[in-house]
């Protein structure tokens, strides 16, 4: 199936910024804060910390193949969840700055609705 330049477009946007994101919690070339934080917040931050770097690398990788435009479909099927978590979290971190949630949200549905066929299978009985 040949994707539409838009689609393509979409792609490549989400996966820069996925790539974008990951690298900078690694490198810190743009500032980044959690703000202040509910203390619920601070506590699942400081309990998932461990994690996060293998997070950040999936991330990296999962833009690299959105980059490419290999197993787009796949991909915006698995950042789903994750796209969900950011809108949670940013959405309870008090401050209510979920521009770049939200953005990453918008453009995963984008991605969905435009390989909407690639999925029927799995709705099947």
């Amino acid at each position: 199936m040949k994707t539409s330049k838009f689609t393509r477009a979409v792609s490549i946007i989400l996966g820069l910024f996925m790539i974008v994101y990951a690298a900078n919690q690694f490198i810190h070339f743009f500032p980044t804060s959690y703000g202040q934080m509910p203390e619920f917040a601070q506590q699942y931050l400081d309990a998932v910390a461990p994690f996060l770097p293998a997070l950040y690398i999936f991330e990296i990788i999962v833009g690299i193949f959105l980059v490419l435009n290999i197993w787009v479909p796949f991909f915006a099927v698995v950042l789903a969840p994750l796209s969900v978590s950011f809108l949670i979290f940013n959405f309870t971190n008090g401050d209510w700055n979920i521009l770049t949630a939200a953005f990453v949200a918008v453009l995963n549905l984008i991605l969905i609705y435009q390989y909407w066929d690639k999925y029927k299978p799995l709705f099947k009985s």
